[in-house]
């Protein structure tokens, strides 16, 4: 196939620069390949592109349901969502005939679109949770050998999962642990194992195979989110199957954790301490690259401070987070938000 014309791309899109190609971005979107003998031409090739990066989008950051309902969303639309692309042909892969496709979609756009459409998204990035999945048949406990789940957890991913599972290496005192609580499992201390691996984030599964279906005891901790939760899944699946079933219900649970209601944002005054002359540009530049600001305007200026009014969506210690990451420095006093450039 023909190598993409970058003239193409300026015909087919205005591209917008504030918002960056960056995987801390939630509407960034990455490795979508691409066969290129499965299309006739270049535009059918980004079409396809584009569509596909809009799927994983919406899987990612949407409830299933909420999905579903934008599933058919038309290509015209899909571009009008979209600021930066970026595709890295075959010779720069190891598959020559692929080309490797990324994708940003501009978050004030997107924002007005989930709006219109009544819909709320999760603020949800990639993550690495350390995974204890206990498997229990006819009262024996299982954590590591003879362990389906444990052994094949991580053998199949699904494009759009953002969890990034870590399972603990055999020890000895994990084994103690459960044999000492194996009658109240349930309501153990999961959190004393956890110092064996220095990591806060987990995912506790107790696993019971029934005649008819599969229960599912979880217990998690996920950026300071703790949730517990019984459900159950038809045993006559597949364990493959199974484990799909149960990532994606630890996924849902985690994105209503997290959701973003667009209907209702909220709104931060703060103040910058002006040292050098470039800072309110540097401070822009920062807040540009935050997706959950809608928008921003400077309310007061002078030589010493910058008074800058904040349209936002989700939570306020989120927002806080999201400034440290862009290596804003938070000093609050009176709950008044003071930011110094680090």
């Amino acid at each position: 196939m023909n190598k993409i014309i970058f003239s193409i791309f300026i015909i087919l899109f205005l591209f917008k620069t504030e918002t960056l190609l960056s995987n801390n971005n939630i509407f960034f979107v990455d490795n979508i390949l691409l066969n290129n003998k499965d299309y006739e031409n270049n535009e059918d090739l980004l079409n396809s592109a584009f569509k596909k990066g809009f799927k994983k989008l919406i899987n990612k950051i949407l409830k299933k349901e909420d999905a579903k309902e934008l599933s058919n969303t038309s290509l015209k639309e899909i571009k009008s969502l979209i600021s930066n692309f970026q595709l890295i042909d075959g010779e720069n892969l190891e598959n020559k005939n692929e080309t490797l496709v990324r994708l940003s979609f501009h978050h004030e756009k997107v924002n007005r679109f989930f709006y219109i459409k009544n819909i709320s998204y999760a603020d949800v990035y990639d993550t690495k949770v350390i995974l204890f999945p206990v498997l229990i048949k006819e009262n024996n406990f299982f954590l590591y050998s003879k362990n389906f789940f444990y052994e094949n957890w991580n053998k199949k991913k699904e494009d759009n999962d953002f969890i990034d599972y870590i399972l603990p290496v055999e020890n000895i005192d994990d084994v103690q642990f459960i044999n000492l609580n194996k009658d109240s499992l349930e309501t153990a201390k999961v959190e004393k194992i956890l110092l064996n691996y220095n990591v806060n984030d987990f995912v506790f599964l107790i696993i019971k195979p029934k005649k008819k279906k599969i229960n599912i005891f979880l217990k998690s901790s996920i950026a300071g989110n703790k949730i517990i939760k019984n459900f159950s899944l038809n045993s006559e699946l597949n364990n493959f199957e199974i484990i799909r079933l149960a990532k994606s219900e630890i996924e849902e649970i985690w994105k209503s954790q997290n959701l973003i209601d667009v209907r209702t944002p909220s709104f931060l005054n703060v103040t910058l301490d002006i040292d050098e002359t470039n800072d309110l540009y540097k401070l822009q530049n920062n807040l540009s690259k935050i997706d959950v600001i809608d928008q921003f305007n400077v309310i007061e200026l002078n030589n010493e401070f910058a008074k800058i009014k904040i349209k936002y969506f989700g939570k306020i210690d989120k927002i806080k987070s999201k400034f440290i990451e862009q290596g804003i420095k938070v000093i609050i006093v009176n709950n008044q938000w003071k930011l110094k450039l680090i």
